[in-house]
């Protein structure tokens, strides 16, 4: 019996600093082409964006540590019917699910840029086939 690939929850974001820049973990996205980010906020008048980057010569050895940091590209994404290169982010608190569908590339990550305010974010991925 063959089994589909696919990522359950992977915290790829926790208790991210959101007074500057917060990137990801990096997520390997073989066999997989359908990938998710739920996120979820609280702070004090946080203000910022979130991207989404991939890289096809991001590589890592046997034992995990990186020897190629790769070029990254951010992707565009939907976001209330039309096509953004980053989706704002503001709120005392909130949620949020960015949905990547269809997606081709060997490695994923993404990047909060702030604006302004405090707060503390965190993220987790999913990931499968179509």
């Amino acid at each position: 019996m063959s089994s589909r690939p696919k990522i359950t929850k992977a915290v790829v974001i926790n208790a991210g600093d959101m007074s500057g820049k917060i990137t990801s973990a990096v997520t390997l996205l073989q066999d997989l082409s359908l990938v998710g980010y739920g996120m979820s906020w609280s702070g004090i008048s946080p203000v910022g964006s979130i991207s989404v980057q991939v890289s096809n010569d991001y590589a890592i050895d046997g034992s995990g540590q990186v020897y190629n940091p790769g070029t990254w590209t951010t992707i565009v994404l939907n976001y209330n019917g039309g096509t953004v290169n980053s989706i704002p982010l503001t709120g005392n608190t909130g949620t949020g699910f960015i949905n990547v569908a269809e997606i081709a590339a060997y490695a994923i990550r993404m990047v909060y840029t702030a604006t302004s305010g405090t707060g503390t974010l965190n993220s987790n991925l999913t990931a499968k086939v179509m």
